[in-house]
């Protein structure tokens, strides 16, 4: 600073906030400064006259209560009482801070970017370097602040960095260029926040960091379950993880690992949903991931619900790291470390072997009778090269099973039941990559990625008959394979613009059997027994310019075609960005998109009971097709608070349904969620569909140890069936509200230790239901079922309403990291309804329940 500028100044009860702009904007000061540490919106009352620099910033502090220290050209600010608290002798208590700083658009280092540590005193600052990487070496264990600063980009701050002994923390920076070149343009830090991984998206997206999978109550460490407490999302049940996005089915869900398709990813799950009873993705290993919930960019296709894109992070390139993991539902071993040192590679892999054998032995009920198991491993290995570019190699694969036992051989007790299933349920799931990333053209990323994953489902029911004879009663068998080629490739001419596009070949593989047995006609059907191959071919294009400083443009086009049926789509996509003040957004997103139908159906056939042949109407059936919009408004009300809203209405159609009356309540909107495959004669694409509704968040992000978050979404969701008639989807339950909450108590000064209370609250509406024609199924001397299909899914299920409840103890000794958690689901016991059935035992219409009080411990140690 210049002794010889002279500054004046008189504020009157003016918010710090606009009083530092001020002074940026009069004389040039380059403040730095923390907003979850600085109160922005204190009125200050201050003035000077003609006072050297120096003199009139020490004024401003003492009137603001505030101290700083200058760091290069930066000032960087902080409150007075902060120096007592942040200045800690914990001797050899501490650990190292690193982390890369990349373009948000191409995702390239920014080579000598300003990385400052706003959260001790004094503040420490480094460049990063050729690798766009930085380190921060011996910092006090707990939480950190970080800013980042490079010319021509907007400021990026990163908050509530976690400090641990055990374990280095490495945190990825991406900074966006501003629209005024040869300037800094502050923005609000924790607006960074809610951006996605991928900023190509701008509306209807959800990051799901790892941190918060763990905090969360009732997430069970599940992104699946962990997606679910916001706006918009609801679950099937307690004993799955299945995404009802919006009113729409499962089977509208894409998940992508490391930018491809892959298999559903979850264990103990049935042909052809998209979730399960638990996942496969250990979140130790995420990155943090984007959740997508409709109106999707062109990078995005094949589906109409949402999309779940997942990474996983890179290991630990510089030393040696290991987790263990330990509680009631298994055992967890992670590792992680340096490979080929001098380029910087790294591996990270972990397996895990889980079983419900503990849970049983103290009582708890998990919704069976019967003791699954299951184990899944995780890997990626990194290595860069100096001229070849980027290499990764990275894979998941799992397995589970169960056997359900419901043989009583007291057989007066079976009413009118003719015999008893043992089902067994086997899951297999597996995906392999290579990707390659190349940055040595100017301003072009390409990206090379080529994927080999598959999954298998073998369901198999053995009946017990009246007379102790048993057979088989029932056997699917739905293997598929796929091997993908994806190659993107983006490009920025310059700093308003960037183009991105790509293609995708898949191959697709199948093996699939279905075997039934007729009991009355005592005779085998197969309806299903083919193995073939089929491909889908994608390809995208789309462009980002920024108009002006307040407005950004996207548009882009999406195609794909199928080769069963050669059908074809090409998809229009546009978003707008309007940046209404600093702290307000206006967003708008429109687009077609369209799926394929489950691979499994296409080959299905319906045998006539009449002469020798069959219907094959799965392979005519078109793409399901959607038109969505979505419009979003979101408000930052402070560096810790948000507000957002968001509308939206989706049309879908050629959504099969079925021409027979039998069946004319069936939709395949409505299927996704159930341990059944369910297939109808006569189906066609002749369905359409329709969403909307409302959802409002307000949010207060991690600061002094508390965080909270509130949601209410209002929807609608119906569907038309082949007669033609209006009827509510089995997903319409009008309503999903959460609130969480959660407070982190530091319980000594040197952060060592620390405690944790963590609570979610969820109040849904109940699931739509057919009803029984109870008189006419009571006075059936058979086992047939009727139903009430006039009134299909004009009634529900009670409202759901559940509250978890965990808590949590973290111990810092000197090279290790102790993290002790108990927690409770549903712990006030609530009896919410799974589904309406029909007893044949007791030959009345019953209702079925949820799972009550779900209680799980864990240790995990990192060293």
């Amino acid at each position: 600073m210049s002794a010889e500028v002279q500054v004046t100044y008189r504020y009157q009860a003016i918010p710090l906030e606009q009083v530092l702009q001020d002074l940026e904007k009069r004389y040039s000061f380059n403040f730095s400064y923390s907003n979850n540490q600085l109160p922005l919106d204190a009125p200050i009352t201050c003035s000077v006259t003609s006072l050297p620099q120096v003199k009139a910033l020490q004024a401003l502090c003492d009137c603001a209560g505030l101290s700083y220290q200058i760091i290069g050209e930066q000032i960087v600010l902080k409150p007075k009482t902060e120096s007592s608290t942040k200045l800690i002798p914990l001797r050899n208590y501490t650990q190292t801070l690193r982390g890369t700083v990349l373009d948000a658009g191409l995702k390239t280092p920014l080579i000598g970017a300003t990385v400052q540590l706003l959260s001790v005193d004094p503040a420490r600052a480094v460049s990063t370097g050729l690798d766009g990487s930085f380190a921060l070496e011996k910092l006090p264990i707990g939480r950190h602040y970080l800013k980042v600063t490079y010319l021509g980009y907007k400021d990026a701050e990163i908050s509530n960095i976690m400090l641990v002994t055990g374990k280095e923390t490495v945190v990825p920076v991406q900074m966006e260029e501003s629209f005024i070149q040869q300037a800094e343009v502050v923005v609000i830090a924790e607006r960074d926040k809610t951006l996605p991984q991928n900023l190509l998206i701008s509306s209807s997206v959800h990051t799901l960091r790892a941190e918060e999978i763990n905090r969360f109550a009732g997430s069970r460490q599940d992104p699946s379950r962990m997606a679910a407490n916001y706006a918009g999302v609801s679950s099937a049940s307690d004993q799955r993880n299945d995404l009802i996005v919006r009113g729409n089915s499962p089977l509208g869900v894409l998940w992508r690992m490391e930018g491809v398709e892959i298999p559903n990813p979850n264990h103990f799950t049935f042909t052809p949903n998209s979730g399960g009873a638990f996942s496969m993705l250990n979140n130790n290993l995420l990155a943090n991931s984007d959740f997508l919930t409709g109106a999707f960019p062109a990078e995005y296709g094949n589906r109409i619900g949402a999309v779940m894109d997942v990474r996983l992070r890179e290991g630990n390139n510089k030393k040696v790291e290991n987790t263990l993991q330990l509680g009631l539902n298994g055992l967890e071993v992670m590792t992680e470390g340096p490979l080929a040192k001098k380029w910087g590679g790294s591996f990270l892999g972990s397996m895990r072997l889980f079983t419900f054998r503990p849970l049983e032995a103290i009582g708890v009920k998990i919704g069976y009778n019967a003791l699954p198991s299951f184990q899944d491993g995780s890997f990626k290995v990194v290595l860069p090269t100096p001229k070849a570019g980027k290499f990764s190699v990275w894979g998941i694969a799992g397995s589970s099973s169960a056997t359900i036992y419901d043989i009583d051989e007291d057989t007066t007790t079976w009413g009118k039941l003719r015999y008893r299933l043992e089902p067994t349920l086997m899951n297999q799931m597996y995906a392999f990559g290579i990707h390659h990333t190349f940055s040595r053209i100017p301003k072009t990323v390409t990206e090379l990625i080529i994927s080999n994953s598959g999954s298998q489902v073998e369901a198999t029911s053995i009946a017990t008959y009246r007379n102790k004879t048993s057979r088989l009663f029932y056997y699917l068998r739905n293997y598929e394979r796929q091997l993908i080629t994806r190659f993107n490739i983006t490009h920025k001419p310059f700093h308003r613009w960037l183009i991105k596009g790509g293609f995708a070949w898949q191959k697709m593989y199948y093996d699939n059997q279905e075997i039934m047995y007729r009991d009355r006609r005592d005779i085998y059907e197969i309806p299903l027994d083919a193995n073939g191959s089929a491909a889908l071919i994608q390809g995208y294009l789309l462009s980002k310019v920024s108009l002006s400083p307040q407005l950004d443009l996207q548009a882009g086009v999406y195609t794909q075609q199928f080769t069963i049926g050669n059908r074809v789509a090409v998809e229009p996509r546009l978003s707008l960005d309007y940046q209404l003040t600093e702290a307000q957004k206006l967003y708008f997103s429109a687009g077609l998109l369209s799926q394929t139908q489950p691979l499994v159906y296409y080959e299905y056939r319906f045998f006539s009971q009449v002469k020798p042949e069959f219907n094959q109407p799965y392979n005519r059936l078109d793409f399901t097709r959607s038109r969505q919009v979505v419009l979003g408004y979101h408000r930052t009300l402070s560096a810790n608070w948000r507000l957002k809203a968001e509308t939206y209405y989706q049309y879908h159609y050629k959504v099969p349904v079925s021409k027979t009356a039998k069946e004319a309540a069936f939709s395949m909107l409505n299927l996704g969620v159930d341990y059944s495959f369910v297939t109808v004669d006569s189906v066609v694409s002749e369905g359409t569909g329709r969403n909307y509704g409302l959802e409002l968040t307000a949010e207060r992000f991690l600061k002094n140890g508390f965080y909270a978050l509130g949601n209410l979404s209002l929807l609608r969701s119906h569907f038309t069936g082949g007669d033609g008639h209006v009827r509510p989807t089995a997903f319409n339950i009008g309503f999903i509200s959460n609130v969480l909450v959660g407070k982190e108590i530091p319980l000594d000064n040197a952060n060592r230790h620390h405690l944790s209370i963590d609570l979610r609250v969820n109040y849904t509406g109940g699931r739509r239901i057919i009803p029984i024609d109870e008189e006419k199924t009571i006075n059936e001397q058979t086992d047939e079922i009727y139903y009430d299909l006039k009134n299909a899914y004009q009634f529900r299920l009670k409202n759901y309403f559940r509250t978890d409840i965990r808590f949590s103890y973290q111990i810092n000794n000197r090279k290790t990291n102790h993290w002790i958690f108990a927690a409770a689901d549903n712990f006030l016991d609530n009896k919410n309804e799974l589904y309406y059935g029909w007893d044949l035992e007791e030959n009345r219409a019953k209702t079925y329940y949820q799972l009550g009080i779900y209680p799980y411990l864990g240790y995990r140690i990192q060293f």
